[in-house]
């Protein structure tokens, strides 16, 4: 489960990490200026700083395994939509979508740990998990970009999206089913007496 957890938040932040070490070969390739892929950066966290506050109420009503399964998913789509990209548009609205997997890692990461780590072993686990956005920049910057050397950078990028869905089966495959999803009354409305 620590690894499983790792991926997910190495995931969560590798759109941003690949545009880093990618970011010469899609100046180059998508006609892109360095102010557009610096402007990425921000339009990434700017997404997952807007989304962040409901994230925490998302995983609580619907539950880790399920959060796990849609940040790796839509990690994967995110990733492959940047390298379909055709220009600075598509880019910046891919780079966009990436943020709900950053709005969604801890949340869902942190409550899993709640739910099927000990108490004594939290923090450990925690610890190591939160390693998984080192890691995630680590696999952008070494086999990601060198692998970009011999199938191009559009290539890397879409094998970091096929390695984003692997890791979402094994997410629904390995982590405890969520209990049935909690839905809130909608406002104004009251249970009955």
């Amino acid at each position: 489960m620590t690894a499983l957890l790792t991926c997910a938040m190495a995931f969560s932040m590798m759109q941003l990490f690949l545009l880093g070490a990618l970011g010469p070969r899609l100046v180059d390739d998508l006609d892109v200026s360095p102010n557009v892929l610096g402007l990425t950066t921000t339009v990434g966290f700017g997404a997952a700083a807007a989304l962040s506050p409901a994230g925490g109420r998302v995983v609580d009503r619907l539950g880790p395994r399920r959060r796990l399964v849609a940040l790796l998913l839509v990690s994967a789509v995110a990733l492959a939509l940047i390298g379909s990209a055709p220009g600075a548009g598509c880019l910046l609205a891919a780079v966009a979508l990436g943020g709900l997997p950053q709005a969604l890692a801890n949340p869902a990461t942190n409550k899993t740990i709640l739910a099927a780590v000990p108490a004594e072993r939290r923090g450990a686990v925690t610890g190591m998990k939160q390693s998984g956005v080192q890691l995630g920049a680590f696999a952008a910057g070494l086999p990601l970009a060198a692998l970009a050397g011999a199938v191009g950078w559009r290539g890397a990028v879409w094998a970091a999206a096929g390695t984003a869905v692997v890791a979402a089966v094994w997410t629904a495959r390995t982590l405890p089913a969520d209990p049935p999803p909690k839905y809130a009354p909608p406002h104004g409305s009251h249970a009955a007496p």
